[in-house]
C-alpha cells in the first residue's frame, strides 16, 4: 500500500513537472525517497556527534562531517568560512531546591550564555507579573536578592515567538538592573520538560536565567500562596573569553549564469541537553542529501546553487550574520535565499517573511510542489532563524513551511532525539527542499527584487518586527 501510495505520489510530481523536466523531477523525487541518505546523514550527526553547542568541539566536528561528506559527494570547491564569537559558554552542574517552608528538589535547568551563581547560595522567591508593555510590573526595588519567578507564556505563542523572546530578552536586563540574584522562567512545554536558548543573552548575560518545570512552576506559585518561599541555588556554568574561531561550510553547483545565485542552507549548532535531532539536524540533514542528489544527476540550472550550513544560529544568527557580511558585495547577485529549519514535519510550502510583492511569483515557481503537499505560500514568516540577516538586507528570503507536530514540545529539551524524526517526512521534505533549490535556479525569471535599506526599515515597521529585531539583534542589527 505505501508503495501504491509512493507511486501516485511520484506521478502527481511528474504531471505537474511536465514543462520542466519530466525525468529529472522523477529521479530527483525517487532518489529522495527510497535512498535514505537524509535518514544516515542524520543519525551520523545526532549520534555521532550529540549536541551542538556553538563554540564547542562538537560544533567543530559537525562542520568537518559536514565538510567531508560534502566532498565525497563530488564537492571539490567544498570549504570552510570562518569566522569570529565573542565568548564561548559551557553548562555546568546545575542544583536548585525549596528549602523554606518544604525540602524539594525542582526540575530546573540554566538558559545558555548567562552566568552561574558563583557557589550555592538562597535566596528568597519572589513572583514577577508582565506589564502590557513588556515592563515588570510594580516596584522593582522588591526584587533585589531574591529569585525571581515569571511566566511569559502568552496565549498562542510559544518560547519562539518573537514576543516571548522579546520578553524574556527585555525582562531579564530590567531584573539585573534591579539586583534580582536569578530569574526563573516557567517553562511552556509539558512532561517537566526544560527549556534552554541563548537569543537576547549572548555574548554575555548579567543575571542567572533559569527554566523550572510547568509542575515545579505550580508547586512554587501555590507554596508562594500560603507564604515566603526561600530556594537554594547552585548554577555552574562558565564562559571562555574571546575571540574564538567558528565555520561556517559553504558548497554550490555551478549554473549557467554564475551572476546569478540561489542559496539554500540552515543551522547545523544545537543544544545540549539533547542530540538536536529535529532542530536543526533534519534540516541539515535535507539539504545535505538534497545537494548530494543534485551532484550526482549533475544539473546544469540557469543560476548557481549555493549550499551554505551555518553555526551560531541559536546565538542570534551569528554564522548567517558572519555569511552576509562576508559576501555583502555579493548580496545583488543573490536571488532567492531558502532556509529549513522547523524540522521534519509534512511540508507545507513557503513563508515569504512578510514580503507580499513575493506571494505571487513564489505562488507561480513552486505551484509544481503541490503534488508533495508543498505547494502554499504563507504571508508571515520566523523572526529568529537564518534567513533574517538576508531580509534584513532586502534579499527575497523564504522558509519551508511545515506542519506543527510536537516540534515545540521537543525544541531545545531533552528530548530532541532521533527517534522523534519521521524518516518518511524527512525524505519528503528533502524531496521538496531539492526540488524547490532546482525549481528557483531554473526558473526563467526570479520572484522578486532585492529590497533598499529604507524599503526594509518601512518593512520591519510595518510589520511590528523592528522594535523585536532591535532588542533580540542589537540596533542597527541584523
Amino acid at each position: 500500500m505505501r508503495t501504491l501510495a509512493f507511486a501516485l505520489l511520484l506521478g502527481c510530481c511528474l504531471l505537474s513537472f511536465a514543462q520542466t523536466d519530466n525525468a529529472l523531477a522523477e529521479r530527483i523525487v525517487g532518489a529522495a525517497m527510497v535512498r535514505g541518505g537524509a535518514s544516515d546523514f542524520l543519525e551520523s550527526l545526532a549520534d555521532g556527534v550529540g549536541g551542538r553547542v556553538t563554540g564547542s568541539a562538537e560544533s567543530k566536528a559537525a562542520a568537518e562531517l559536514i565538510l567531508r561528506t560534502l566532498q565525497q559527494a563530488g564537492f571539490s570547491d567544498a570549504h570552510f568560512e570562518e569566522y569570529s564569537l565573542e565568548s564561548g559558554w559551557a553548562r555546568g552542574p546545575l542544583d536548585v531546591r525549596v528549602v523554606s517552608p518544604v525540602k524539594r528538589r525542582l526540575f530546573a535547568g540554566s538558559y545558555a550564555w548567562v552566568p552561574g551563581t558563583n557557589g550555592p547560595i538562597e535566596a528568597p522567591l519572589v513572583e514577577g507579573t508582565l506589564a502590557t508593555d513588556g515592563k515588570v510590573a510594580g516596584d522593582v526595588s522588591r526584587f533585589r536578592g531574591a529569585a525571581v519567578i515569571m511566566d511569559l507564556r502568552l496565549p498562542g505563542s510559544t518560547s519562539f515567538s518573537l514576543n516571548y523572546l522579546v520578553n524574556r530578552t527585555s525582562v531579564a536586563r530590567q531584573l539585573a538592573e534591579a539586583g534580582a540574584a536569578a530569574m526563573i522562567i516557567i517553562s511552556d512545554k509539558p512532561h517537566r520538560l526544560l527549556n534552554t536558548s541563548a537569543f537576547g543573552f549572548y555574548p554575555h548575560g548579567t543575571i542567572p536565567v533559569l527554566s523550572v518545570s510547568i509542575e515545579d512552576g505550580s508547586l512554587l506559585h501555590r507554596l508562594l500562596a500560603k507564604g515566603p518561599v526561600k530556594l537554594s541555588l547552585g548554577v555552574q556554568n562558565t564562559f571562555s573569553k574571546g575571540p574564538l574561531t567558528e565555520l561556517n561550510v559553504v558548497a554550490e553547483i555551478p549554473g549557467a549564469n554564475p551572476d546569478e545565485v540561489v542559496l539554500v542552507g540552515g543551522h547545523f549548532d544545537s543544544w545540549d541537553p539533547a542530540d538536536g535531532a529535529n532542530d536543526n539536524g533534519s534540516g541539515v540533514a535535507a539539504i545535505v542529501e538534497a545537494a548530494r542528489i543534485l551532484k550526482q544527476l549533475g544539473v546544469r540550472p540557469r543560476r548557481t546553487i549555493r549550499f551554505v550550513f551555518f553555526s551560531g544560529e541559536e546565538q542570534a544568527c551569528l554564522g548567517s550574520r558572519a555569511y552576509v557580511a562576508a559576501h555583502h558585495s555579493e548580496l545583488d547577485r543573490l536571488r532567492m535565499v531558502l532556509i529549513m529549519d522547523g524540522g521534519a514535519q509534512a511540508p507545507l510550502g513557503f513563508m515569504v517573511n512578510h514580503r507580499a510583492d513575493l506571494e505571487g511569483p513564489v505562488q507561480k515557481i513552486i505551484a509544481p510542489l503541490a503534488a508533495l503537499g508543498a505547494g502554499k505560500v504563507y504571508p508571515q514568516g520566523d523572526p529568529d532563524t537564518d534567513h533574517v540577516p538576508f531580509q534584513a538586507e532586502g534579499v527575497p528570503a523564504l522558509v519551508l513551511a511545515v506542519e506543527d507536530g510536537e516540534y515545540a514540545i521537543h525544541h531545545h529539551a531533552e528530548t530532541d532525539t532521533l527517534d522523534k524524526i519521521d524518516p518518511k517526512m524527512l525524505s519528503l521534505d528533502t524531496a521538496v527542499m531539492a526540488l524547490a533549490a532546482y525549481t528557483f535556479a531554473s526558473a526563467k525569471e526570479v520572484p522578486g527584487r532585492r529590497l533598499s535599506a529604507e524599503e526594509v526599515h518601512q518593512s520591519l515597521k510595518d510589520t511590528g518586527l523592528a522594535d523585536g529585531f532591535a532588542i533580540l539583534y542589537g540596533p542597527g542589527k541584523p
